[in-house]
């Protein structure tokens, strides 16, 4: 007769795996679960502030201080704990001849503002091992890889040179931060900047879902109390997360912006970028037409590789009347191995691109865009296509050198005209390039000038499609409405683009 138990027995059976369970994990278990929240508000600070500083404050307004306690602290000028080194000691970089900070508040982690002959520069203290207000450095970190995507790591408080911590200088706070690097080797010259993951009042910390499959890991913690800190403990041992898996394939394949060129289709293909392990590398587009021969029938098969931050392609020289098939996968390189997703696909009839004509409203464009270079507006004026170019500050430019020029043209009847380069020189970071040709291709670049007058790099570059004036009949009524008004422009045109200068290839 089978065993049908009962509840009693299904309570002690739980009961004797709770007991299986660590100490240390049944003991801290509820404030494990508030820790992400707590490290959630430190952010805003953090960004601001380094993260010794930060966590200073919070254990000099303790445990339910209110926000405007730790925004005093943070605000307020801090000397830290500690001597200035002697200034024969100071290494050629600690001497610098520059004017890098006024105060140690300005100083990130436990470094000072020091002067010297040369100038005043952030040093690394000496005599923190005399000071007895102070936690000890923490040793023996350890770490326990648990099953899913779950690592605890402990530590043990170090010894003090000289008397302990004195009982009233408030709770402590331990700051975990990793470096991680993504592959299948470790290369501690490829680890990434050293980054708070964790926050704890007790010498052990849970690090539930944050670390990233087919990654290095490394961590290193800091006891800090309301006075400061003595700086951070050696290195944990690196190690490897679980092999990752191939990425998923791109999602949601849609088709946009379709037009003819020179009797020839042109059509946008986007997708969604799919969930990875690893971070993306690249994409492959391929697209096949289906041909009917005299005997057999057969496939033409294309493809192009797209970079890793665009999910958009032009597919261009389309035949009419066709069927088309697209695909669309996914490719992240793991150390010297590609891991491929599977291919999303979309069948596309040509007789039916009206369908994705985006008749009567405006279309995004297919871009190739670098370091956050993008076109941010474009419109019609007098005729002719403005568009805004926008880019990132750079604290190191002094100036911007932008150049462009006319790729390609959709304008059957428009005379064929020389390939020209025009450039010009800006301190802010957009400009609005004018007399642009409707239905018109250009790339545009745009390159940081120093101080000293040298450029950095290649700079950014973008291609992208000029349109917004419609050649209707319509909009030729409108503009002869207008043109008087563009008439009494004209020579401010010609004054605005005489700071710019031409160069034929």
């Amino acid at each position: 007769m089978p065993h049908t138990g009962n509840p009693t027995s299904a309570v002690a059976a739980k009961r004797r795996r709770r007991q299986q369970l660590p100490a240390t994990l049944k003991k801290w278990w509820p404030w494990w679960l508030l820790l992400p929240g707590c490290l959630a508000s430190w952010t805003r600070y953090v960004e601001e502030y380094d993260s010794i500083r930060v966590a200073r404050c919070d254990a000099r307004c303790g445990e339910n201080h209110p926000d405007e306690c730790v925004e005093n602290c943070l605000a307020s000028n801090y000397t830290k704990p500690g001597y200035c080194p002697e200034k024969m000691s100071m290494t050629p970089f600690e001497a610098a001849c520059l004017i890098a900070c006024v105060d140690d508040s300005r100083c990130p982690d436990l470094a000072k503002c020091c002067s010297h002959d040369c100038g005043i520069t952030c040093m690394h203290p000496i005599g923190l091992d005399s000071r007895n207000d102070l936690p000890a450095v923490p040793e023996n970190l350890q770490i326990q890889q648990q099953k899913r995507n779950l690592v605890f790591l402990t530590w043990r408080n170090g010894k003090l040179s000289g008397s302990n911590v004195s009982a009233n200088d408030g709770d402590v706070r331990y700051l975990v931060e990793e470096r991680h690097l993504v592959g299948p080797r470790y290369m501690e010259s490829r680890l990434s900047s050293w980054t708070v993951c964790h926050v704890s009042t007790k010498p052990h910390a849970t690090l539930r879902g944050r670390l990233k499959t087919g990654h290095w890991y490394q961590f290193r913690v800091a006891a800090v109390n309301a006075n400061g800190s003595r700086g951070y403990s050696q290195p944990s041992r690196p190690f490897k997360t679980k092999e990752p898996r191939n990425p998923k394939e791109p999602q949601n394949l849609t088709l946009s912006n379709a037009r003819l060129v020179g009797g020839k289709l042109r059509i946008n293909l986007r997708w969604i970028k799919p969930v990875s392990d690893v971070p993306i590398s690249f994409y492959k587009v391929f697209w096949s037409r289906f041909i009917h021969g005299p005997t057999n029938d057969s496939i033409l098969v294309y493809h192009k590789t797209i970079l890793k931050d665009k999910t958009c392609y032009e597919l261009k020289n389309l035949e009419l009347e066709c069927q088309y098939f697209l695909q669309v996968q996914a490719v992240a390189v793991y150390g010297g191995r590609r891991l491929t997703s599977r291919k999303a696909s979309k069948v596309f009839n040509s007789t039916d691109y009206m369908a994705y004509a985006d008749v009567g409203r405006r279309s995004r464009r297919c871009e190739r865009t670098q370091a956050g270079l993008h076109v941010r507006r474009m419109n019609c004026h007098c005729g002719e296509v403005k568009a805004r170019l926008v880019w990132p500050t750079s604290n190191d430019a002094s100036m911007y050198n932008i150049t462009w020029q006319e790729e390609s043209c959709s304008r059957k009847k428009s005379p064929e005209r020389r390939k020209s380069t025009a450039w010009k020189i800006v301190q802010t970071s957009h400009y609005d390039l004018r007399q642009l040709r409707n239905d018109c291709m250009y790339s545009a670049n745009v390159r940081s000038i120093l101080k000293n007058g040298d450029t950095i790099g290649h700079g950014a570059s973008i291609e992208f499609f000029a349109t917004g004036c419609q050649d209707d009949e319509k909009r030729r009524k409108y503009l002869r409405g207008k043109i008087t008004r563009c008439k009494t422009k004209s020579s401010r045109s010609i004054k605005q683009f005489s700071g710019l200068f031409v160069i034929n290839k």
